[in-house]
């Protein structure tokens, strides 16, 4: 017994060995820490939705889009196998030949507590033509057309987010624009909740449309009348509330975008990239320009045939840092932190005949726990940056006049630090360079691993004394 106590006392296997049952412990907290992450990043989300709420969520346009019911006959069959057929109302669909939009989006932070949600107002000038009405493309016969419902439909998800009166100038005619649309064939019939502030799904929030259902899409019509006009000309001023993002449907046979703004931090996003687009101190200009080929759709269909939805582009207003999503990076790199700061204390026992108590080992993986926790809070406060640089700085001064009481020595514990200051360094060049953190990563974990072979290779690690170890 007293030689295998000597043997537990001595061996690097045990060490190691216990000091891997450590680390695997730590693990614990450490999702803990991601946990907490994600719980304070739904709290910030939760606000940013309050915000939007009363402001107006993210906006998609699409339209105008001329709407022509006519009378359609069902065939389907019974329980005895029989046909029925069931007269009904359809929808024809007729997209513009050409559409142009130009827009001045102001931006506007909005605050509550210590959270921060990015919302705009928009004057869009929307104009453009349709050609003549062809209903023989879709094989309707004339006397099966309700010409006098005929309507034109701007489709809006948050009608919220309307600031004056939508008027139309339609071939020469003003209409006034009204709220609802009689079809719910062509956008979601509601506002947009998005579920994640910085990648969200937008085909989370698409709803199934449901032919001639009494609810219409969420939007703006007006009745007109198409059936004898060669070609219609239209134009429309639309002055709009809304927050993170700005979308549109390129619905023209040949469709136009130009949007500007002030705001820094732009993402253009969704199914088309931009034609041309400048990013600067000033702000931003941004155009698109999206043909009938570019898309998956036509000009004039029946029902709900197709899904525009997935067309859509535009601009994302991004928060300049997302100090969540690098703080949940950062965790992930936690076990990584742990073991190579463990090894340190390790080869620095083993190499200098120190015994180092595992609850030492232990309080210094409590204490780069805690640095995750420092640079949460203090990030909401004062940005990711200087919270990083004020959270390692914390640890790397807590975790080496600690080793100071455990090695008694000051060149150890300067060595300690400088290490400490390589690892935390090499952490946040991984965080700034997204692009590049695979290869950056790759690549110093190699340097890492070639470190500790190299300072391994004297060890012997049967248990033999240190003396005869080092020589």
């Amino acid at each position: 017994m007293s030689n295998f106590s000597t043997w537990v006392k001595t061996s690097h296997t045990v060490k190691f060995g216990a000091v891997g049952i450590l680390v695997l412990l730590l693990l614990i907290p450490t999702y803990m820490i991601q946990g907490l992450i994600s719980e304070r990043q739904s709290q910030s989300q939760n606000v940013i939705n309050e915000i939007s709420s009363k402001w107006g969520y993210d906006q998609t346009i699409a339209g105008p889009i001329i709407n022509i019911p006519y009378k359609d006959v069902v065939a389907s069959q019974n329980d005895k196998g029989q046909t029925i057929y069931t007269n009904t109302i359809s929808t024809m669909h007729f997209l513009p030949e050409q559409l142009d939009i130009n827009g001045d989006v102001k931006t506007e932070l909005k605050h509550r507590s210590i959270y921060d949600a990015v919302v705009y107002s928009t004057e869009l000038n929307i104009k453009g033509c349709f050609n003549k009405i062809a209903i023989e493309k879709l094989g309707i016969a004339a006397e099966n057309v309700l010409w006098e419902k005929a309507y034109v439909s701007l489709n809006i998800p948050d009608l919220r987010g309307i600031n004056k009166r939508v008027v139309l100038n339609w071939n020469g005619d003003t209409l006034e624009m009204n709220p609802g649309i009689d079809d719910n064939d062509i956008l979601v019939s509601s506002g947009n909740k998005y579920t994640s502030y910085d990648n969200y799904d937008r085909s989370a929030v698409e709803t199934v449309p449901v032919k001639n259902s009494g609810n219409g899409s969420s939007g703006l019509s007006a009745k007109v009348n198409v059936k004898d006009a060669s070609s219609i000309d239209f134009s429309m001023t639309l002055d709009l509330n809304g927050s993170s993002s700005l979308y549109f449907i390129p619905i023209g046979k040949e469709t136009n975008v130009t949007l500007k703004s002030a705001y820094k931090t732009p993402s253009f996003d969704g199914a088309f990239i931009t034609d041309s687009n400048v990013v600067n101190d000033k702000g931003f200009d941004a155009n698109w320009k999206v043909l009938n080929l570019n898309r998956n759709f036509p000009q004039e269909w029946t029902n709900s045939a197709y899904n525009i939805n997935e067309a859509a582009f535009g601009v994302n207003l991004l928060i300049p840092v997302d100090h969540y999503q690098k703080s949940m990076r950062s965790a992930k790199y936690a076990i990584m932190f742990i073991l190579l700061t463990f090894l340190v204390f390790l080869f620095t026992e083993i190499l200098n005949g120190f015994k180092i108590h595992p609850v030492q080992y232990l309080l210094v993986g409590l204490a780069l726990i805690i640095f995750y926790t420092l640079l949460l809070s203090i990030s909401e406060q004062l940005g990711f940056t200087t919270a990083y640089l004020l959270s390692s700085a914390a640890i790397i001064l807590l975790i080496s006049l600690y080793s100071k009481t455990i090695f008694k020595e000051n060149r150890l514990m300067a060595l300690l630090a400088g290490i400490l200051i390589i690892l935390y360094g090499f952490l946040f060049v991984i965080l700034r360079s997204e692009d590049y953190a695979l290869l950056i990563g790759s690549v110093g974990l190699f340097i890492v691993l070639c470190v500790i072979m190299y300072l391994s290779r004297k060890i012997k690690w049967y248990g033999d004394d240190v003396n005869e170890q080092l020589g």
